[in-house]
């Protein structure tokens, strides 16, 4: 894209959630904007139904989609097995890309590079064990059915892991080659960034919706160049809030609300 065009962040949607008539206005609305790239944060619709959301999209909007997927995208399927629709959708569509299959920073300008994963909520922040919330997670997704607590836990932990290295990894690469970079995930990185109804999240909630993996690598790359600039754009918690964990990074949580799905923000580079 060229320098001084829009960016549009968008960012739990819910299409599913949406009546047609609102989808098509929002659609719409998007598209007035004129953005030059639009950053989609994830909870698109659920596993049946988030590749057609995607294709509509990507037909009505005339500039590049880079989208990462968030836990409702999963529902009534696996993770494994909509991360590769989703993989095998972008490659083949010209205007959409998915960041967390993508391994290089890829540029918003000259000097702005951009990275991307889901992300998971690891149950590291907060009290998990004593947590009595229930997810729909827990109910509708693959990996996360058939589990005890315990066992659970674990495969949260792997699944947080496992984003956390990909962002490390994407992180020390970028800082060599830009200035400035945005982050675009779906779950808060920190507990400072769990943001709902005005308040941070309390540790009953915070196991569900944070990816404190995901924080230690920003926290460990980012301390050791700080002339570099990170901004952290996320969702989740349909919560809208910001914070700053480190002088150099910032991170903005992006509010939402069910079957109405609008633009979180717009801003020029």
């Amino acid at each position: 894209m060229n320098p001084n065009q829009k960016i549009v962040w968008l960012t739990d949607i819910h299409l599913n959630f949406a009546t047609p008539d609102v989808t098509e206005d929002f659609i719409g609305a998007v598209g007035d904007l004129q953005p030059g790239a639009i950053l989609l944060g994830g909870d698109i619709g659920e596993a049946d139904s988030v590749a057609g959301y995607l294709s509509q999209l990507s037909n009505a909007w005339e500039c590049p989609i880079y989208f990462v997927l968030g836990n409702h995208d999963f529902y009534r399927g696996s993770i494994a097995g909509v991360r590769e629709q989703a993989t095998t959708l972008a490659e083949s569509n010209g205007r959409l890309t998915y960041l967390t299959a993508e391994e290089e920073v890829l540029p918003l300008s000259p000097s702005i590079g951009l990275i991307g994963h889901d992300g998971w909520a690891d149950a590291r922040v907060g009290d998990y064990m004593r947590s009595t919330v229930m997810m729909n997670d827990y109910r509708l997704i693959e990996e996360l059915t058939n589990h005890d607590k315990t066992s659970r836990l674990e495969e949260l932990r792997r699944l947080g892991d496992d984003a956390g290295e990909a962002i490390r990894q994407r992180l020390l690469s970028a800082i060599e080659k830009y200035d400035e970079l945005y982050l675009l995930t779906h779950l808060p990185p920190f507990l400072e960034a769990c943001w709902h109804d005005g308040k941070i999240s309390d540790e009953e909630w915070s196991p569900h919706f944070t990816c404190m993996a995901i924080g230690h690598a920003i926290r460990d790359v980012m301390r050791t160049r700080p002339e570099k600039q990170l901004t952290v754009l996320c969702g989740h918690t349909h919560g809208e809030g910001t914070c700053q964990p480190l002088p150099n990074v910032r991170v903005e949580t992006g509010g939402a609300d069910y079957g109405k799905p609008a633009v979180t923000k717009v801003w020029e580079l």
